[in-house]
């Protein structure tokens, strides 16, 4: 049910964004009442946060399996921005919210996009970590890096989606970005 609840809540962030999102819109396309609604979360916002944790969570997840750590470092730069776009792609309602809605709930927010930021910078670490880069005399990406290219490319696919521009055409400059950055 819970499962069910958080997918509903991310195709209404499709359809209305979250302020204009009810319980009532959250229960009619999970199809369940507001009873299970209540049964399982405390109140719309405690949906939307873990829906944007878990989403994080999947995002990150996909650029870690995406990334095939020995060929060349440029070639897992551009698997990781193609990862991340094809998640954006999937969930462009979360995405937007993410950047332009999570933000104003304040508090409770910060500690989703704390742990999130923290969880990708380990993430890059992790990834410019491989032989390959060592072997191009590259060191792990810094956390300044990181939050670098996590807030530049959250907001260049946010305006894309919001301007209707596919994805796709920032694609090459953000492989060019995120590569620069990265052999910094």
């Amino acid at each position: 049910m819970r499962a069910r609840l958080l997918d509903a809540m991310a195709e209404c962030l499709s359809e209305r964004g979250y302020r204009a999102t009810t319980i009532a819109d959250v229960v009619r396309v999970a199809r369940t009442s507001k009873r299970s609604f209540y049964d399982e979360f405390s109140d719309k916002e405690q949906c939307y946060l873990e829906l944007m944790a878990a989403v994080n969570v999947r995002m990150l997840a996909a650029i870690e399996h995406a990334v095939d750590p020995t060929v060349p470092w440029r070639d897992q730069v551009e698997q990781a921005v193609r990862a991340y776009l094809d998640v954006c792609d999937t969930n462009p309602g979360t995405t937007c919210s993410w950047v332009r809605e999570l933000p104003a709930l304040g508090a409770s927010a910060r500690e989703v996009q704390s742990a999130s930021l923290e969880a990708f910078i380990v993430l890059m670490a992790r990834l410019t970590s491989t032989e390959q880069f060592r072997d191009a005399g590259i060191s792990p990406m810094p956390r300044e890096v990181a939050v670098i290219v996590w807030g530049g490319i959250r907001e260049l696919a946010v305006s894309s989606i919001e301007s209707g521009r596919p994805l796709r055409s920032f694609e090459s400059a953000m492989i060019a970005a995120c590569s620069a950055l990265a052999g910094a």
